[in-house]
């Protein structure tokens, strides 16, 4: 193979993407390494339902046409994913994530801990399934501490309009139910409580903007939680 040729990306088992150099010398120190990994999103329902939404995200190592000089193409990040779930038992829901999990690869979960989100964190935790706990706060900051994680519902809801208004989180064409996932984001919106507090809310009665929290929490994940050029290899550890 040259450095011409078409590049055809070697998908490693931790979900790191190279270039193949068929052992030539020449391309000793100019490995660069891509990934495709995925970043799951939920928001846990009380009395609406619960909502997944799984974005992938890829970036691929390319050639600069300088030898075997690599550098990272363009990052993109896609909804491949989006469910409902009516399921009122925490075991029950924990149960479903897990299988839901268990069929993507090199994933990160993040859910919303707020409120009664706690107790679901820690049926998780009993789960084995590791994960974000983010609570919501008003405010203007992100904090992390170990895997729970403090976000003002104003950033969070900015960062996910800015990655849909620059094109760097896109949805993809052929996903059932996007133009449901689209009239959520655009209903999500911030409003102030009488006690001069920031609570997320829809626009209107039956819109609870669930999976555009979902969403929200997702690219959260892909932006200020996981690293941006390995991918956190989160594991269902002990599950069954």
């Amino acid at each position: 193979m040259t450095p011409q040729d078409p590049p055809k990306h070697v998908h490693l088992k931790d979900g790191r993407v190279v270039l193949p150099s068929n052992a030539d010398p020449a391309a000793a120190g100019h490995v660069v390494y891509g990934w495709v990994r995925h970043h799951v999103g939920l928001d846990l329902g009380r009395n609406d339902p619960s909502a997944i939404v799984v974005v992938r995200d890829e970036c691929y190592p390319e050639f600069t046409g300088r030898g075997f000089e690599q550098q990272l193409g363009d990052r993109r990040c896609t909804v491949v994913f989006q469910e409902s779930i009516q399921l009122y038992s925490y075991t029950d829901l924990a149960d479903h994530v897990a299988r839901r999990l268990a069929k993507i690869p090199h994933w990160t979960l993040a859910i919303d801990a707020s409120g009664l989100g706690g107790p679901f964190s820690s049926t998780l935790d009993l789960a084995g399934i590791e994960h974000w706990a983010v609570t919501m706060t008003a405010g203007a900051s992100l904090s992390r501490k170990g895997r729970d994680v403090t976000v003002a519902k104003t950033l969070l809801l900015e960062n996910l309009a800015v990655g849909l208004e620059t094109g760097a989180l896109t949805i993809a064409h052929d996903l059932p139910g996007k133009q449901d996932l689209l009239n959520e984001v655009a209903s999500f919106e911030l409003a102030s409580t009488s006690a001069g507090n920031l609570v997320l809310q829809g626009g209107g009665k039956g819109h609870h903007a669930d999976r555009a929290v979902a969403l929200a929490l997702a690219y959260l994940s892909v932006t200020h939680l996981d690293s941006g050029s390995m991918p956190a290899q989160q594991k269902l550890v002990g599950w069954r």
